[in-house]
Parts: C-alpha cells; structure tokens; sequence
C-alpha cells in the first residue's frame, strides 16, 4: 500500500511538472497557441479573403465568396505552377 501511494504521488508531481512547463510555454508564445498572426498580404488577395472567411467562422459554411476562395486555394495546392526556369 505504501509502495502504491509513492508511486502514485511521484505520477501526480510529474503530471503537475508538465502542466507547468506546458502553461509556461504557452505563456511566452503569447498565450493562445491557436491564435494566428494578424498580418495581411497585400500582393495576394486571396489571402486577405481567407483571413475574412476564417473571421466568419460558421458562417462561412453558407458564404460563396468563401466556397469559391477554398476552390481557388484547393486549385492552387493541388495544381502548383510550373517553375519559371526550367534548369531549377
């Protein structure tokens, strides 16, 4: 029962270590891991609408600028253009 208990209290300081060290992390990184950078691309505006379509948020399920931007993004990831040199 002892060796249970020890056992135990060292898995509960060690899962408490990894929370800290996780939450310290996170804390450095400005706090929400999920958040992305505010910043906009002005030579391509298809950036720009895919940071508005992601502002909608469910919204953007029923927007069709939205669905016709992820077409145009799914295009371009799909379908990349060919290097403008050949000897690259």
């Amino acid at each position: 029962m002892g060796a249970f208990l020890l056992r135990l209290g060292i898995g509960v300081l060690a899962f408490m270590a990894v929370l800290g060290a996780l939450l310290e992390i996170s804390r450095e990184d400005g706090g929400d891991v999920r958040s992305a950078p505010n910043v906009t691309d002005r030579s391509d505006p298809l950036t720009a609408e895919l940071r508005r379509c992601q502002s909608l948020g469910d919204a953007a399920l029923d927007d069709q600028d939205c669905a016709a931007t992820w077409t145009e993004t799914r295009r371009r990831f799909l379908n990349p253009a060919p290097p403008s040199d050949p000897e690259e």
